[in-house]
């Protein structure tokens, strides 16, 4: 019972932290402010206005799979796979965001 006390301030906490949901909120609300005119100004645009909401771009990291050419374009996807390109920065919301949203590895071709 003693243990179980330990962790209920996490279980309360964790609603609380990086939920995906408002990863995917935040991305389509950069991409709608981003430029579409000029070479790369849309990526630019949109990497900045996450860095500032606390998202740091990992797309070009190994293992990731994303819709990196969405957010290229500045044009969100359906399926949300364009939000993978980012994670949240701070400590404990990176935690519940890789429970959430597990590492995905490259499929074999």
């Amino acid at each position: 019972m003693a243990g179980l006390r330990r962790f209920l301030p996490l279980l309360l906490v964790l609603p609380l932290g990086g939920c995906f949901a408002d990863q995917k909120t935040q991305l389509a609300t950069c991409e709608k402010e981003a430029p579409g005119a000029g070479v790369g100004q849309p990526f630019k645009s949109i990497q900045g206005c996450m860095d500032q909401a606390g998202y740091r771009f990992i797309g070009w990291d190994d293992g990731v799979v994303c819709g990196l050419g969405a957010v290229v374009k500045g044009r969100p996807l359906k399926d949300g796979t364009d939000a993978l390109c980012f994670e949240p920065k701070g400590w404990l919301a990176l935690k519940l965001y890789r429970i959430e949203v597990p590492t995905r590895k490259p499929r074999a071709a």
